[in-house]
Formats: structure tokens, C-alpha cells, sequence
């Protein structure tokens, strides 16, 4: 008797699902990931787009197919880790993904306990849509510094270029000041150039900001500014803070709105921010 009630409670939890997905924290999700554990996002398209866990796929729970869509993605072979915004969604999608195959693993608090910890997030898929992707060659262009010296992105082939478009009056761009001069400070200089690009509107207040916060590397004027830059149009650049890595023959390595993929990139153990705020489109982000 006691074994068929004992086989009948676990049949019970095979066709629920619910004693089977396993809840943990932030830390445990975070070290997962960064393991490279497989990692699901069920929140909408349009939740994903503003922000996401770093390599996190996005199959939409409330969406039609769910178990389909994730079964084209991954093979069922190894465990998930699952989020949505809160923790609700996607405690039901782990029951559904549990009776399709799949261990489950769900982040407590979902996306949203992730930020609040600060954890790195990702916001390439909308932010950096319009970027020139990895792999191609990057157009040169010529602009002055901030001592009036003609500078073309060219000078520096043979070295790996950090490339950051940028604004003083763009409040994410200020944030992530710390990281750049993290990575400037961690990179090899006979290796590695950093080449800034300002849309500030006024070339003295970029210089009194430049001096100001000792901002490193080669600090160039766009004076078109941002809706009108054709660097800019050249280069993707929809959103600021946008930056590249381009290798010693001109060709893009990296691009992307998030400063931590550059110092990955570039193998340093820099610090990375918690902006989880949306980037600047033009001058009515300014401070």
C-alpha cells in the first residue's frame, strides 16, 4: 500500500511539474550563467527588448507554441534556467517545460530581483540593432580633437581600437565613465587605442568636461552633433553610449550599448555597471 501511494504521488509530481522546478537566488542564477548554463527569458518580445539577462534566449510564455518554440532552440539535454519579470510566469512555464523533458531551474523574483542586485544586464538586442555587426570593415573618418589636431580613425590601424560615441549631457554616458577608464587603465597601450567621439554641442564645454573628469585616450569633436553627425549615421549610431572594438586591420570585433562587453572583450577583469535605464536618442535625455 505504501509503495502504490509513494508511486502515485510521484506520478502525481511528474504531470504538475510543480515539486520539480527548482527555485534559486540570484547568486546561484548568476553563477549558472556564468557557467554557461542554458538560459530562457519568457517574459513578452517587447519585455526582452528593453533589457535581459546576458545570453538569455526569449520564447514568450503567453504566447502561442511555447514548448515548440523552446524545443527548436534547445534539445532538452541539459537543464534551463528560467526567468520572466517577478517570478510568476515563469514558475508556470518551468511546470509546463518540467512535464515536456526539461530540469528546470527558476530565478526567485525573476528580472527584477536580478536588477535590483545589480547585476549585469543586456540591451543589445534593441539598442544596438543598428550597429555595424562583427566581422565587417569599419569606414575611416577624420575629426578634430580637443587641441584642434586633425585625427583619422585610420592613424591607428595595427593597434585594437576602442571606439565610444558619446555626449557630456547624456546621463549614460557619464555612468560609464568609471568603466572606460577601468579598461583604459587595465588595456596594454602599445595594444589598444581609445578613440572617444562627443556630440556635445559646444566644443569649450566638452573641453571643460574632458579636463574636468581626466578623461583618458583621444578625445574627438563632432561638430554636426548628433542627429546630423554623418560619422555617426556611418557608424549605426542610434543610441548613446555606442561603442566598438575594432581590430589592428579595421575590422569590427565587438559592437554593442553595453560597456561590459567591450572589458570582456578585452579580457580584463573590469567593473562593470548597473545601468538598467533606456540610452539617449538625442539631447532630450540631457541632464
Amino acid at each position: 500500500m505504501k509503495n502504490k501511494i509513494l508511486m502515485a504521488f510521484a506520478f502525481w509530481s511528474f504531470l504538475c511539474g510543480c515539486s520539480l522546478v527548482k527555485d534559486i537566488d540570484v547568486d546561484a542564477f548568476a553563477q549558472a550563467a556564468s557557467d554557461g548554463a542554458r538560459v530562457l527569458d519568457v517574459r513578452t518580445p517587447a519585455e526582452y527588448e528593453e533589457g535581459y539577462i546576458p545570453g538569455a534566449a526569449n520564447v514568450d510564455w503567453n504566447g502561442e507554441g511555447f514548448i515548440s518554440k523552446v524545443d527548436a532552440i534547445f534539445d532538452g539535454s541539459a537543464p534551463l534556467y528560467i526567468y520572466c519579470r517577478s517570478g510568476r510566469r515563469s514558475a508556470a512555464a518551468g511546470k509546463a517545460l518540467v512535464k515536456a523533458g526539461y530540469e528546470v531551474f527558476n530565478l526567485i523574483g525573476g528580472y527584477e530581483a536580478w536588477t535590483a542586485a545589480g547585476k549585469r544586464i543586456d540591451q543589445d538586442a534593441k539598442y544596438a540593432a543598428s550597429l555595424i555587426p562583427a566581422g565587417e570593415s569599419v569606414p575611416d573618418f577624420e575629426l578634430n580633437d580637443i587641441d584642434g589636431k586633425a585625427v583619422k580613425l585610420s592613424d591607428f590601424r595595427g593597434k585594437s581600437v576602442v571606439l565610444v560615441f558619446w555626449a557630456s549631457w547624456c546621463p549614460d554616458c557619464r555612468a560609464e565613465i568609471p568603466e572606460l577608464k577601468a579598461m583604459y587603465a587595465d588595456a596594454d597601450p602599445a595594444k589598444v587605442e581609445f578613440v572617444s567621439v562627443s556630440f556635445d554641442r559646444e566644443f569649450e564645454a566638452l573641453r571643460s568636461f574632458v579636463a574636468e573628469n581626466e578623461l583618458p585616450g583621444v578625445q574627438l569633436f563632432d561638430p554636426a552633433g548628433k542627429k546630423e553627425s554623418k560619422v555617426g549615421a556611418d557608424f549605426g549610431v542610434k543610441w548613446i553610449p555606442s561603442l566598438y572594438l575594432i581590430d589592428a586591420e579595421g575590422k569590427v570585433l565587438v559592437s554593442t550599448v553595453m560597456a561590459w562587453k567591450i572589458a570582456d572583450a578585452l579580457n580584463g577583469s573590469i567593473p562593470v555597471s548597473s545601468r538598467t535605464g533606456a540610452l539617449c536618442s538625442d539631447e532630450s535625455c540631457a541632464l
